[in-house]
């Protein structure tokens, strides 16, 4: 490959005492975590509003056991919130909780905004100067050009795990088994009581079924789809988690093209094909919304200073480090097959799993840590782990560690857990059942 070699002077910025990258449900806890505590914040995105995954028509999954809520904390905070605005449907101990995302993107703001995060959205992170072990700030790329913004202490809630990366950070990749994305999409203008008279979604599943054996569809599923879930309390309307975009690496620029461009083929072939034609009350219907990226499953972790293993949600496993709890079922979506590994009558039934503060804590770089997606995992684990409930409470976790690792002056892998996790239950985090 030919290359190009750029020497360049960009301003140096001190931005704030902890940035916070990415602005999902990991990063939007993580952010207001550490400005309670008294941090000044910066909460950088690439996108036009905070919510990431959560803003993209899924259900809000991974907060209850079947008997007692396993997040709690500033989560527990919005999902009240959100309920209270109107954008859940359902009852709040259901496995997964149908949410409007334009809702989300308001509580979130408002949270961000009440705690004083200062938010840089349309900003992209692409490298990181590391100075003797540390990071000293990531570079940034948006309307105003490069710059260099500097803070004591990140928090890599990217998704991707991209600071840990760009900053050397060992990282876990399964080449050719990332789980496959999948791009949510709206349907509105439905007659919701011929569809339930009809026998609604059971129906629908049977009915693909029966369809996809004897024609040709571009999406590969053809024994099971995801679901059609509300959008908070709207009517006529479903988001349907159908569509998979096989033997995609999400941190690949034109991986991702193929996936945006693939996932609205199959959305429309979806409608067009099937539902129309096929299914009673989906005459007339319409695609509202194909969301604003597709939902990426899977990419890079980081190696930390534990690795969460399949054995530990299998079993159940407390940590004696742990800073957060989950339910969710092991739910992995091969990478290129229409197979999904989901054992989850394994799980609920009031059981729950913990999550250690070290998988939080990355190898070799010493002021950063990692929280939602990026955070260390086995490829099997990281299926029950990726979910929106987990992803928050790591974020809490993550955003809480930071603060207190400046108010003490040690970096993340020296902070007293004790310490952290009395902080997290003086602010509602559920650490477990006292024992």
């Amino acid at each position: 490959m030919e290359t190009y070699t750029e020497t360049k002077t960009i301003p140096a910025i001190d931005a704030a005492d902890v940035i916070v990258v990415g602005g999902g449900s990991a990063g939007i806890m993580a952010a207001i975590a550490a400005a309670r505590l008294g941090s000044k914040v910066l909460l950088i995105d690439p996108s036009s509003a905070p919510g990431g995954t959560s803003i993209i028509g899924l259900p809000l999954a991974g907060f209850h056991d079947g008997v007692r809520s396993v997040v709690g904390g500033i989560p527990d905070e919005f999902m009240n919130r959100l309920e209270a605005r109107g954008g859940l449907w359902g009852p709040r101990n259901a496995a997964f909780i149908p949410s409007d995302p334009e809702i989300i993107k308001m509580i979130a703001i408002e949270m961000l905004e009440e705690a004083d995060v200062e938010m840089l959205l349309h900003t992209m992170v692409v490298d990181a100067v590391v100075r003797e072990g540390r990071i000293d700030g990531v570079i940034v790329e948006g309307k105003g050009g490069r710059r260099l913004l500097r803070a004591p202490l990140f928090v890599d809630a990217s998704g991707d795990g991209d600071v840990c990366h760009y900053a050397g950070v060992p990282m876990m990749k399964e080449e050719g088994e990332l789980q496959p994305p999948t791009l949510m999409f709206v349907v509105g203008n439905i007659d919701m009581d011929r569809f339930e008279e009809a026998g609604g979604y059971s129906v629908l599943m049977r009915t693909y079924q029966e369809i996809s054996a004897r024609e040709q569809f571009r999406n590969p599923r053809r024994n099971e789809l995801s679901g059609g879930w509300r959008l908070g309390s709207r009517k006529n309307e479903l988001a349907f988690n159908v569509t998979r975009i096989l033997n995609i690496d999400a941190t690949d620029p034109r991986d991702l093209t193929r996936a945006e461009v693939e996932g609205r083929h199959q959305a429309w072939e979806f409608l067009d094909r099937f539902l129309k034609p096929h299914i009673a009350g989906f005459e007339q219907a319409f695609i509202t919304n194909t969301f604003h990226r597709v939902g990426v499953r899977e990419t890079r972790r980081i190696v930390g200073e534990y690795v969460i293993r399949e054995e530990d949600l299998w079993q159940f496993r407390k940590f004696d480090d742990a800073v957060c709890c989950g339910c969710y079922p092991i739910d992995v979506h091969h990478a290129s097959s229409e197979s999904t590994h989901y054992p989850k009558e394994h799980f609920y039934n009031g059981q729950y799993y913990s999550i250690p503060y070290r998988a939080l804590v990355p190898l070799r770089v010493d002021n950063v840590l990692a929280a939602g997606r990026c955070l260390s995992s086995d490829h099997v684990a990281f299926g029950g782990l990726r979910v929106i409930g987990n992803t928050m409470g790591t974020g809490q976790a993550a955003g809480t560690a930071a603060a207190l690792c400046l108010q003490h002056d040690v970096i993340p892998r020296e902070l007293d857990v004790d310490l952290l996790r009395d902080t997290l239950r003086q602010h509602g985090a559920f650490l477990g059942v006292p024992t």
